[in-house]
């Protein structure tokens, strides 16, 4: 019996473990706060909240290497998923209103690490983003600021006050350009 409770008590410390170190690991609970009413909640490659005057939800499936972002935005549920493609990543987000139909495409032309600049297509037109962040640690930024360029002379930052891998950091960008640009 004796054998059995402490072999009980084994099982549910490693597990008690494993949850600690997935939150110590900058995977926990954590904020994303910036400008144009950016204010998200994330957890575990998944984000929460407020943009603009709207809400909006997104996640990213590590196996396939996808995201999606759900939008409530002009009385409907928007849903865009980004994917690598052959030679490309990125996606497209549509929603209809009585005006017609509203598309945005979003594509990543690529990664200048030296830089940690990340160059996308919104549309046709060029979009960039510098990361900046307090501390570069075993491939991670730590609390990572994002600051995107639209190209029309916009620009707007968050931070995000976990970590992210340049990975990662591309899932992120993409959701909030995104959400930014429909």
């Amino acid at each position: 019996m004796l054998k059995r409770i402490l072999s009980l008590a084994f099982a549910a410390s490693v597990s008690f473990s494993s949850g600690l170190a997935l939150a110590e690991d900058g995977h926990g609970l954590s904020s994303m706060k910036g400008d144009l009413g950016i204010e998200l909640k994330v957890f575990d490659h998944a984000m929460a909240g407020a943009v603009k005057d709207f809400v909006i939800w997104g996640s990213v499936n590590e196996k396939e290497g996808s995201s999606e972002l759900i939008m409530r935005r002009f009385g409907q549920d928007i849903k865009s998923v980004f994917k690598k493609g052959e030679k490309s990543f990125g996606g497209v987000v549509s929603s209809s209103s009585e005006q017609g139909l509203r598309t945005t495409s979003i594509q990543f032309e690529g990664l200048d690490r030296q830089k940690n600049e990340y160059r996308f297509t919104v549309n046709n037109s060029p979009v960039t983003a510098i990361v900046t962040s307090e501390d570069f640690q075993n491939n991670h930024f730590i609390k990572p600021t994002y600051t995107v360029n639209t190209g029309s002379g916009q620009t707007y930052s968050f931070k995000f006050e976990g970590q992210a891998c340049y990975k990662y950091s591309l899932h992120i960008l993409t959701m909030m350009i995104a959400a930014l640009s429909h």
